[in-house]
């Protein structure tokens, strides 16, 4: 049981990094778009509707257990803040 709740910590704070990794990068859209970089910005469109869809799916019932499966096995629904090359880096700083 201990595992399970130490696992259950982990993941819940693999979500809040990701969730502020994407905060930092929806922030910067405008200078994106001042820079002329409609190529990022329109990639971190995508990744917020991404983050909607996960968080209203967390939102629903049993939506906890679903988003982990979401999360775990799916690559192309994950956001760029969740996907593995991200969380590399993340740990080096």
């Amino acid at each position: 049981m201990k595992k399970r709740i130490h696992n259950f910590k982990k993941f819940s704070r693999r979500i809040g990094r990701g969730m502020h990794v994407e905060w930092k990068e929806t922030i910067n859209i405008p200078s994106l778009l001042v820079h002329k970089e409609y190529r990022k910005a329109g990639a971190q469109v995508v990744d917020i509707v991404k983050m909607a869809g996960l968080t209203v799916i967390w939102v629903i019932p049993g939506g906890a257990v679903i988003t982990a499966m979401i999360l775990k096995f799916s690559h192309k629904a994950r956001p760029s803040a969740f996907k593995p090359e991200n969380t590399k880096n993340d740990k080096e700083t």
